[in-house]
């Protein structure tokens, strides 16, 4: 389409007050398209004004032959020349009142306007009938007037005009019925651009231009257009057709209502902008994609111009933000939006944006509601056809929960989540620090600590227990950190505390008297007080170590002997200790072995019935002799068996042997096997005793199962579940190391026992301590109240035995019988009453 050329007052007269208009738009478009026409137009503003004339106009008026013109307001000249101009303004003069009353009603106007004749170098104008006829706007309204102007002449001439309307327009157009809406006449181009024939044309109406394509209510639309008001020109945009092969076709539609051969007929021009409209809906299917996603986004999206303030924020956005009213942000600077820390990271993404660079930061940014975030943020630069950037971007996530984690997981890997203590990482991280760090001549303290009766604690009163103690003795020891130092929980029951810049040792031994003070104190767990105290080893750098590896395994040498010396203390490091270690290692390592190697044997102590010398029971005790180290005590190795788990087999071994050994004695003389916490807690107990009674053939009520107070420690369901098993298999039941426990005396009320053993601290009082003598009457008495047997344990002196007598006490065991003897010695006992003396007191007593 060839646009209209103006002169400069036209063009300022289209132009006024900034960018031209939308309705001065549509009136160049459609001076436009009467630029060709060999019909004289003129178009007239919603001012009244001329707005542009074509060639035609300006020829029949009285110019020349010249480019078309536009005339602007107040032009009293142009390119038209005088003539042309003069009579414009003559015309401008003689129509304004039709103007009026046609923009103001919407009505069509018909006026004849005199000729003129020409006078010098001018052209005789001839009598010119004048046809005004609304310009409808796209939202209804009258946008302008155009003026079409025929020269009063014969009917001939008019067909003429008409005929070179049709042949010579470059631009598609028909005539059709107002009425019927069939075609009365199709130009040459149109038959080019549809593809149909002439004569095929003249067989159709404008709907079948239509067929198949419609949208809903279109074709109701056009089969309503005869009835509605008639209207002298239309612009209709985006009007699809389809051509004689079926392809789609898009055009812009000018439409004027005339008479055409007597009946009320239609003029309409059609301009092809297919490929413009397809273009624009491609645009426009494009923008609606990018809105989707941006709206469909999980992140928020902000659109930046150059200066960084907001011009765009999408709906998800403005959720994770918690922007209560959108528009307060448009306008303002991003950056500014921020916190002091995470703007200057914004400012300097901006700038690389604006230099053509995306960047990425993190940084925290709470939302405008004061929720805390974290963000990850891309700027990018947004650029124009020709490469320039024209906006910037701003994408943010929420990583808030993404950073959380990661907090949370670097915390843990250097705390311990039950206790919040450092844990033993950062244990290792410190002391390695501290070590490095110049002492100035003092000295820096690793106490390594353990919990004296944790597992016992843990086993009877469940973990959660056990877990509420850990977390007060943690609160404790927060109570002593010292300054420079710190306080951690390596694992399980065990804790560390660093002291640095010690001027002498006796400043670590303070600390470590009070941490024993302090955790000696009770504890309140499941409803109850419990006492679990701390035993505590000292290890001073760079006397006893000046790296971690070294001042850790001092410190834990040191914690073993502090075990080893009754617990409930400290001790320092020293050289000599490393012996001990190394032996209590190889103990350890050749218990594993010492079964398959036959290093372990059973002796048994026989219980003794003070009225007759009669033996009754005899106790079955571990020995174990080294190929090192010779004879070891069951106190050194019995420890090391259930650290190692190692007693669950022992216990086997010794119950199944104990067993078969006491088939070979008197029915009337039982067998008696000890069990540790850890056999009793073990779920395959039942099992291996039913399976050793089977395979021995042991009488069930000869077993005696002898279980210290502190095993037992609280009566909950699930040891009296497995003391009643137990008793369902017939064996007997016997407290040993009675009067050493919680509480002795609840046990006899709340648990059925055969037999309870009188510990030998009692015994060892006799005959001259008071206390000893009235505690073991109370015992024996109460025993004998309840239908129990009471044995005394640890009778060494016949003073002992005959106290032990006059109170009472009809069973006793201990050297003065006679000592711990092997299997093949047990004969002898037996077949002679044990009432004296024993010979042999050189056996260790401990059992």
């Amino acid at each position: 389409m060839n646009g209209v050329s103006m002169t400069s007052p036209a063009l300022r007269h289209a132009t006024a007050g900034g960018e031209p208009r939308e309705a001065d738009a549509r009136l160049r478009a459609l001076a436009a398209g009467l630029e060709a026409c060999p019909l004289a137009y003129c178009v007239f503003g919603a001012d009244r004004r001329p707005f542009a004339l074509n060639k035609a106009m300006v020829a029949l008026i009285g110019g020349p032959e010249a480019p078309s013109v536009g005339v602007g307001a107040g032009a009293s000249g142009g390119a038209g020349g005088g003539g042309a101009a003069k009579a414009l303004a003559a015309l401008s003069a003689a129509l304004s009142d039709p103007l009026e009353r046609v923009l103001r009603l919407g009505c069509l106007a018909t006026l004849d306007w005199p000729g003129r004749a020409g006078g010098a170098g001018e052209r005789d104008r001839p009598a010119l009938r004048l046809t005004l006829s609304p310009v409808e706007g796209e939202r209804g309204g009258t946008e302008g007037v155009l003026c079409a102007a025929t020269a009063i002449a014969l009917p001939g001439e008019a067909e003429e005009a008409l005929g070179l309307l049709f042949r010579h327009n470059p631009v598609p157009m028909w005539v059709h019925d107002r009425e019927t809406m069939r075609f009365l006449a199709v130009n040459d181009a149109a038959v080019a651009a549809y593809g149909w024939s002439r004569e095929a044309f003249l067989e159709m109406a404008v709907p079948d231009l239509r067929a198949g394509i419609q949208a809903p209510g279109e074709r109701e639309a056009a089969c309503a257009t005869p009835a509605a008001p008639r209207r002298a020109v239309r612009i209709c945009r985006n009007w699809r057709h389809v051509d004689a092969l079926g392809g789609e076709r898009i055009a812009d539609i000018l439409s004027r209502h005339f008479v055409f051969e007597g009946r009320e007929a239609v003029l309409v021009a059609g301009w092809d902008v297919t490929d413009r409209a397809r273009a624009e809906e491609a645009l426009r299917e494009s923008e609606e994609l990018t809105r989707s996603v941006i709206e469909s986004s999980t992140g928020c999206i902000k659109l930046l111009d150059l200066a960084g303030r907001v011009q765009f924020m999408n709906g998800p956005g403005e959720i994770l933000m918690e922007v209560g009213e959108p528009a307060l942000l448009l306008g303002r600077e991003w950056a500014g939006l921020l916190p002091p820390e995470m703007a200057g990271e914004a400012r300097r993404a901006l700038d690389a944006a604006r230099a053509g660079l995306a960047a990425r930061f993190t940084g925290f940014c709470p939302t405008l509601r004061g929720a805390p975030r974290w963000w990850d943020v891309t700027v990018s630069p947004v650029r124009n056809a020709g490469g320039a950037v024209v906006r910037l971007l701003v994408v943010s996530h929420d990583i808030s929960e993404k950073r959380n984690a990661e907090q949370r997981a670097a915390y843990l890997a250097c705390h311990d989540p039950l206790t919040g203590l450092p844990n033993r990482r950062q244990f290792h991280a410190e002391l390695k620090r501290l070590l490095a760090e110049p002492r100035d001549g003092r000295a820096m303290a690793l106490h390594y600590l353990d919990l004296d009766h944790f597992k016992g604690i843990n086993d009877a009163l469940g973990h959660t227990a056990g877990d509420s103690l850990l977390q007060q003795v943690a609160d404790r020891l927060r109570t002593l950190q010292p300054a420079g130092g710190g306080v951690f929980r390596l694992g399980g029951d065990e804790f560390a505390l660093l002291q640095t810049r010690l001027a002498a040792p006796e400043e670590a031994a303070a600390m470590a008297r009070r941490l024993v003070a302090l955790l000696d104190e009770d504890y309140h767990l499941e409803g109850q007080l419990v006492a679990a105290g701390t035993s505590i080893g000292l290890a001073l750098a760079p006397a006893h170590g000046d790296t971690p590896e070294s001042l850790i395994k001092n410190a834990d040498i040191a914690l073993y002997h502090a075990k080893s010396g009754g617990r409930g203390t400290f001790r320092f490091f020293e050289p000599t200790m490393d012996e001990a270690v190394r032996r209590r290692q190889m103990l350890k390592a050749g218990l594993r072995s010492a079964l398959k190697r036959g290093e372990l044997s059973l002796h048994f102590q026989p219980l003794v019935d003070l009225r007759n010398g009669r033996v009754t029971c005899l106790e079955t005790l571990l020995r174990w002799r080294h190929p090192l180290y010779g004879p070891v005590s069951p106190a050194e190795f019995i420890p090391l068996a259930e650290e190692s788990g190692m007693i669950i087999r022992l216990g086997e071994w010794i119950l199944r042997n104990a067993c078969r050994a006491a088939t070979c004695w008197p029915d009337t003389v039982n067998v008696a096997v000890n069990l540790s916490a850890v056999q009793f807690r073990d779920p395959g107990l039942l099992r291996a005793l039913s399976e050793t009674l089977c395979v021995t053939a042991l009488r069930p009520g000869r077993l005696e199962l002898e279980i210290t107070e502190s095993t037992l420690l609280q009566d909950d369901p699930a040891n009296i579940a497995t003391l009643d098993a137990l008793r369902a298999l017939g064996v007997r039941i016997a407290l040993d190391d009675f009067g050493t426990g919680f509480s002795s005396l609840g046990y006899l009320l709340r648990i059925r026992f055969d037999k309870i053993k009188i510990d030998r601290s009692f015994i060892a009082g006799l005959p001259g301590r008071v206390e000893s003598k009235a505690i073991v009457s109370a015992v024996v008495g109460m025993g004998h109240s309840l239908g129990l047997s009471v044995t005394a344990e640890g009778v060494e002196t016949a003073e002992q035995l005959e106290a032990l007598r006059q109170l009472g006490c009809t069973d006793a065991q201990g050297y003065l019988f006679s000592p711990p003897v092997p299997a093949a010695e047990v004969a002898a006992l037996l077949w002679q009453p044990c009432s004296g003396p024993a010979q042999d007191m050189g056996e260790d007593p401990a059992g």
